[in-house]
């Protein structure tokens, strides 16, 4: 399942975004409870099970508000909570400093722009998922046991 289809009107229509400065008390608890969202969209891992799942929620702009500017998109739609996902830190890491594909067009309006979030995220995901294996195969060879 796709996060947006949990969003009002799927995700397809702009939804507000917020100027909080604290994820866990301000930004990251208005996309759950706007939501209804309480795993990493891109992870699965359960961000409200227990007190140290709860530490490591972030969010995450599907399209990086840098790569949005260089697009030329509005800032209005790229902070817009329909543009963000709530995910886990680790994941958040994963993911910084996304390219969007070369060639990709500014969208002419919102229906175009969540568009172009979902075939992002899609990307993203599947980098993100890629990443967690190799972390998983760096922890399993215990670095902190070699010298």
């Amino acid at each position: 399942m796709k996060p947006f289809e949990t969003y009002p009107l799927g995700g397809n229509s702009k939804l507000g975004g917020c100027k909080d400065t604290n994820c866990r008390h301000g930004y990251g608890l208005k996309l759950q409870r706007l939501t209804g969202q309480t795993v990493c969209a891109y992870c699965g891992q359960n961000l409200v099970d227990t007190y140290e799942h709860w530490l490591l929620m972030s969010v995450d702009h599907v399209i990086p508000v840098k790569e949005g500017k260089n697009l030329g998109i509005t800032k209005e739609w790229v902070d817009d909570f329909a543009n963000w996902v709530l995910c886990c830190s680790a994941c958040n890491g994963f993911g910084n400093r996304w390219k969007l594909p070369e060639g990709t067009t500014r969208p002419v309006d919102f229906a175009a722009f969540a568009k172009l979030r979902d075939a992002v995220f899609e990307q993203r995901k599947k980098v993100i998922l890629e990443c967690h294996l190799k972390e998983q195969d760096y922890y399993k060879s215990k670095p902190w046991m070699t010298k």
